[in-house]
């Protein structure tokens, strides 16, 4: 084989190996490759382009987190405060500027669906997940092709909570946005990222038992043991106050109040 030909083959299979894990990774392809190091300065335009795409405040930032990243909403957007710990994200598989900017893109969405409800399922809180990680896919796309593969990576290594579906199933919902997204733009009916979220009930629907089967696995009669999950010893008065995972615990809390007195009653 000509030296020159086997030279060129080999550059165009790299350039199309690199191309594929964008948005398909695998354990090697997140770890040994296309890793990035990032300064403070990157990270905050990260969080001002996530912004800027949401139409929010920049939130106020911390860089200590006891989480890979996380959000306080607020009623008022300019108080909202986004956590992250770049370490952490690094050992998920989150090592560059796409995957940081999806993570990003996630957390912002929750302050972005402050006042939404979607009542798609018995749990609004995986529903709101959801609807994040389609906002992810959506922003791949609306924000110039970013990179899925590790965060997709990241998200499948993650089982079923109460307060988070499958990963398996968040990774399906962020490719499911980013065609969601594309068809959006190919027949014109994209105007706000609003737009993006109307696709969402055809998804939960179209994996409701999906959905139900995991919730089961994680509801409060398979953790009948655990007094946080009945929310006996839960005093929601105490929790922290303008958070997204506490409105909706709160919601959680009161309902399994509710079906226990009700049950009681009988």
């Amino acid at each position: 084989m000509d030296e020159k030909k086997k030279d060129i083959d080999y550059e165009f299979m790299a350039v199309w190996q690199a191309f594929y894990r964008r948005h398909n990774a695998n354990f090697f392809d997140v770890f040994f490759y296309d890793r990035e190091k990032l300064t403070n300065e990157d990270i905050k335009r990260v969080i001002q382009k996530v912004s800027d795409f949401f139409q929010l405040p920049v939130p106020v930032v911390q860089d200590k987190c006891e989480t890979i990243a996380k959000v306080m909403t607020c009623e008022d957007a300019s108080e909202c405060e986004l956590y992250y710990n770049w370490q952490m994200m690094t050992r998920a598989g989150v090592n560059n500027k796409d995957s940081l900017t999806l993570v990003i893109v996630h957390e912002m969405s929750h302050q972005f669906l402050y006042h939404t409800r979607f009542m798609l399922f018995d749990n609004e809180m995986w529903i709101q997940e959801l609807a994040a990680d389609m906002l992810v896919g959506g922003f791949s796309i609306l924000g110039g092709d970013v990179g899925t593969g590790k965060y997709k990576y990241a998200l499948e290594t993650l089982p079923a909570s109460l307060t988070h579906p499958e990963g398996k199933l968040r990774a399906k919902i962020v490719e499911y946005g980013r065609k969601y997204a594309w068809d959006l733009i190919t027949i014109h009916h994209y105007h706000d990222v609003k737009d993006l979220l109307k696709g969402l009930p055809a998804f939960v629907y179209g994996h409701y038992s999906e959905l139900q089967e995991s919730w089961e696995k994680v509801s409060i009669e398979d953790v009948a043991e655990t007094p946080f999950a009945f929310g006996e010893n839960v005093d929601v008065e105490a929790l922290p106050n303008n958070t997204y995972g506490t409105r909706l615990l709160e919601d959680y809390i009161k309902r399994i109040k509710e079906k226990q007195n009700e049950n009681n009653g009988q």
